[in-house]
């Protein structure tokens, strides 16, 4: 077989080298198998005749060369190419919600089988085209090569694999890599070959009883049901678990709701004794209270019972709650100056039933763990007014309690893992004054989450099971107030990441920054020929003044900790601590334009500050900044 495969790789392979557009690796295999080296054409067609008779092993690694310059090649490969932003979209958006990605090669009707594998939340690849859902990688022999480059970007980028070491390649993406093969059907020669060369760089497979070969990792499946059983068994692949209990919102809230458009027929509310708070309490009562008839004044209390419901945690349930009551169809519910106003569409009836299940279980929703809610709609004039008072005294003593929160006077700070599926060491840390660098997080949601659940879970490596999604800490002694490195910070990085990464500064680029997701709002890099901060927003077009892309700067920062770069949230750059370490705002020599329209306000009268509009290169930079 692999003769005749040889022959046709042989037949098929170019004159001259092409490569591919959109990746920091124009060619991912050959920098995966040769680092920097060239591809000799000659050299590699000798290879492939002195291997073709002996063990199939010893043919991979040329023949998987080969594939990749016969798709270089073709005049059609942008179709099928993975740019590095496809890749990171995958790993990004695709590991981390899924249980992996599925190459499915073979057969004429693939269509049962990859529904059943999307029923088991697999991305899948195909070599059969027009299947709604999934990434067709194109039919040709060498086809497969697509989804190994997909493989070995994950290795290159994120495990941290130096181009060349195809050994610990293997090794990583054996233990990692959150992919399978399928070979669903027999293939032609070429074809078969090349899929055990994805075997021999560490992807698992479910293969056919008829597959000729003696090597890889797999297991022999024939029905669809076996197939897709075997096939979510792999270790390497994620897992999605619950440690609460599936909780959902009733049938009559939907967040479509949310958008609905409305003409109020009833409002209720906007007066000064008009109110909606949600704040702690020692023990509470009935899930639902009402006091009084209805009236055109109304005030919503929501209690709720429970250890560390701290008032932080309690003024984002209270933004969360008041949103869930949109959730039902025609009603609005909104605070205007301080003030709550409920709406009501046209024929649509008052119903406290359903406004305080909305609360309760739109809160549960986000935060299981929160059992004791107790909420009491008022209308009674004297209630109201004596509620209100307490009330508005409430609000605003959590209002300057909330603002005055600093790392300065904050014992605990958190941790978030939420994008470890993709991010092998990331480790995240929140403090008051350091939102996620994803900025869907906030310090005290990570709290609210780490103490009360959360139904974000996404996939998690089966060798990081146990490994706690998010957490509360206590931050120790400042070690380093200038650069935000803390005792508790360091000890927290070391358990996370099993002892690889024991030192973090949460306000430096420079020699321990820290990790980076990949979901980051943007990137703050040290730029060392002028000791200055530059910024790229995500997705930016721009290329930074030392030739970087977006696609680079994500590369290198991505799921890892690496000096001279960090992944920032664009609160954060609006943080008095902000990089402080490297000097903070008024070092920040570049930013990409788009964000600088965004935040031109920070930097000071007479900072130069620019973007690409302004240099090109880093001798630009420096002309421009006189350093």
């Amino acid at each position: 077989m692999q003769q005749q495969a040889v022959n046709e790789i042989l037949n098929l392979l170019p004159q001259q080298i092409h490569s591919f557009k959109g990746s920091e690796y124009p060619l991912p295999i050959k920098a995966t198998f040769l680092g920097n080296k060239e591809i000799n054409i000659p050299s590699l067609r000798q290879r492939l005749v002195q291997k073709q008779d002996g063990d199939v092993k010893d043919v991979l690694e040329p023949l998987l060369l080969a594939a990749e310059l016969c798709e270089a090649a073709h005049e059609d490969k942008e179709q099928f190419f993975l740019t590095d932003r496809r890749v990171q979209s995958y790993v990004f958006r695709g590991s981390k919600w899924r249980a992996g990605w599925a190459l499915v090669l073979g057969g004429e009707d693939q269509n049962e089988l990859i529904e059943k594998l999307k029923e088991r939340s697999f991305m899948v690849f195909t070599d059969s085209p027009d299947i709604p859902n999934t990434i067709y990688i194109g039919n040709r022999p060498t086809s497969p090569i697509y989804f190994l480059q997909l493989m070995v970007r994950y290795g290159l980028v994120w495990g941290r694999i130096a181009p060349g070491d195809d050994h610990q390649m293997g090794h990583f993406l054996e233990k990692d890599m959150p992919g399978l093969i399928i070979i669903y059907k027999d293939l032609p020669p070429l074809k078969y070959i090349i899929a055990l060369g994805l075997m021999k760089l560490g992807a698992p497979a479910v293969v056919p009883p008829t597959f000729p070969f003696p090597y890889g990792c797999r297991v022999v499946a024939d029905t669809v049901s076996d197939i897709v059983e075997q096939a979510s068994r792999f270790p390497n692949l994620r897992q999605r678990y619950y440690k609460d209990e599936i909780i959902s919102l009733p049938d009559y809230c939907n967040p479509a709701f949310e958008k609905e458009k409305i003409e109020a027929a009833r409002h209720l509310g906007g007066r000064s004794q008009s109110f909606f708070c949600v704040r702690p309490a020692a023990q509470v009562g009935e899930r639902l209270a009402t006091i009084g008839q209805p009236v055109d004044d109304i005030g919503i209390l929501v209690e709720i019972a429970a250890e560390n419901f701290s008032d932080d945690i309690a003024l984002t349930v209270e933004k969360l709650a008041l949103k869930r009551i949109n959730f039902l169809s025609g009603v609005r519910a909104y605070e205007k100056d301080d003030t709550f106003h409920l709406e009501l569409g046209t024929g649509i009836e008052l119903n406290e039933e359903q406004i305080a299940e909305a609360i309760y279980w739109g809160i549960r929703t986000q935060y299981p763990r929160l059992e004791q809610i107790a909420v009491r709609i008022i209308y009674d004039l004297d209630t109201l007014a004596s509620e209100a008072g307490d009330v508005r005294t409430y609000k605003n003593e959590r209002r300057r309690f909330v603002k005055s929160m600093t790392e300065e006077n904050t014992e605990d700070f958190c941790v978030c893992t939420e994008c470890r599926p993709f991010s092998l060491v990331h480790t995240c840390i929140l403090t008051p004054e350091r939102t996620g660098m994803c900025a869907a997080r906030t310090y005290a949601s990570t709290k609210a989450a780490a103490y009360f659940g959360s139904p974000t879970v996404p996939w998690q490596r089966q060798t990081e099971k146990e490994l706690p999604m998010r957490l509360v800490f206590k931050k120790g002694k400042v070690l380093d107030a200038n650069r935000g490195e803390y005792e508790g910070c360091n000890d927290m990085y070391q358990e996370m990441t099993g002892g690889e990464l024991k030192r973090v500064y949460l306000h430096s680029l420079r020699d321990h920054p820290h990790t980076s997701c990949g979901c980051f709002q943007a990137l703050a890099f040290w730029l060392e020929e002028v000791e200055g901060i530059g910024i790229m927003s995500r997705d930016s077009e721009a290329i930074s003044p030392h030739g970087q892309s977006w696609a680079m700067l994500a590369n290198l920062a991505g799921g890892k900790q690496s000096p001279g770069i960090t992944g920032i949230s664009i609160a954060y750059i609006r943080s008095p601590h902000f990089l402080k370490g490297d000097g903070g705002i008024a070092n920040v020599v570049w930013v990409d334009s788009v964000l600088y329209n965004k935040i031109s306000d920070m930097f000071s009268p007479g900072q130069k500050v620019a973007t690409e509009k302004d240099v090109q290169t880093m001798e630009d930079l420096k002309s421009f900044l006189g350093r």
